[in-house]
C-alpha cells in the first residue's frame, strides 16, 4: 500500500477527520463546502454529487443524502478554510473545528476581557512576540468546543475554561485530544496545521481515551450537482 493510500486510509478509520485546504482568490464559503462535500464523501465512502449539505438550527452545516448521520463543521479565515467530520461513535455527538490566520492583536487586552484569569495570566507570561498566537490558542479552543456544542463562540463561552497548555509547551503547538477542566465530556486539541494559522478541534460526548484525529491538506472538489458530475482534486 503506497503512502498515499495509507494516509487516506488512516483517516477514513480516524472518529475525526480533518482536512484544511487554502482558499486564495476563491469565494472561503464556497470553498468550504466544496472541501466538506469531499471530506463528507470520503469519510461515508460515497459519491460527493450524493452528498448534502443543509444547515441546521444553531447555523452548523447538516449532512444528509448519502451523508446522513456524520457530524460535520467548518470554518474560514483569510486564505484557508478547514473542516471537520466524525462518525457519531464511540459517545461522539458533537464535533466543533475552527482556524485562525495569526496577525497582531491586542492579545492583553483580549485575553482580560475574555479569558478566565488564570488564562489570561498564561497569556501576559508569553514573550509579546507569541502573546497573539497565545490567546489563538486558547481562542480557537474555545470556539470549536461552542461549535461541538452547537452553541457557537458566543454561547459556547469564551470564558469557558479549556486551560493553558502544559509548561514549556510552545503556544499553538500540535497537541492531542485531552479532556476540558471540569467538563470530561468534552474535549479539545491544537492540530498539526499549516504555517502562519492555528487550527483547532473539539468533540462533545468522547470517552476515555479520547478519539484519534487524522489531520490532512487537501484540495476542495469541485462538484457540480446539477450534472452530478465531481471534478477529483
Amino acid at each position: 500500500m503506497r503512502g498515499s493510500e495509507r494516509a487516506e486510509r488512516a483517516g477514513m478509520d480516524a472518529a475525526v477527520t480533518v482536512r484544511w485546504s487554502y482558499a486564495e482568490g476563491s469565494a472561503p464559503r464556497d470553498h468550504a463546502r466544496a472541501l466538506l462535500r469531499s471530506t463528507a464523501a470520503e469519510v461515508a465512502g460515497v459519491f460527493p454529487a450524493d452528498v448534502r449539505i443543509g444547515r441546521a438550527a444553531s447555523g452548523a452545516p447538516e449532512l444528509s443524502g448519502a451523508a446522513e448521520g456524520l457530524l460535520a463543521s467548518v470554518s474560514h479565515t483569510r486564505g484557508l478554510v478547514a473542516v471537520a467530520v466524525s462518525r457519531p461513535r464511540d459517545g461522539v455527538s458533537g464535533v466543533g473545528v475552527d482556524v485562525e490566520a495569526v496577525r497582531p492583536l491586542d492579545a492583553d487586552t483580549l485575553a482580560e476581557r475574555w479569558f478566565t484569569p488564570d488564562e489570561a495570566a498564561w497569556v501576559r507570561a508569553l514573550p509579546p512576540a507569541l502573546r497573539p498566537v497565545g490567546l489563538l490558542d486558547l481562542w480557537t479552543r474555545k470556539e470549536s468546543v461552542g461549535k461541538a456544542l452547537g452553541l457557537g463562540l458566543a454561547g459556547g463561552g469564551l470564558r469557558r475554561p479549556v486551560g493553558a497548555p502544559p509548561p514549556g509547551t510552545p503556544p499553538a503547538s500540535a497537541r492531542p485530544l485531552s479532556a476540558l477542566p471540569g467538563a470530561p465530556e468534552l474535549s479539545g486539541a491544537v492540530l498539526p496545521g499549516p504555517a502562519g494559522y492555528v487550527l483547532a478541534c473539539a468533540l462533545r460526548g468522547a470517552g476515555t481515551p479520547p478519539p484519534t484525529v487524522h489531520v490532512t491538506e487537501r484540495k476542495a472538489t469541485p462538484c457540480l450537482p446539477s450534472n452530478g458530475h465531481c471534478t477529483k482534486g
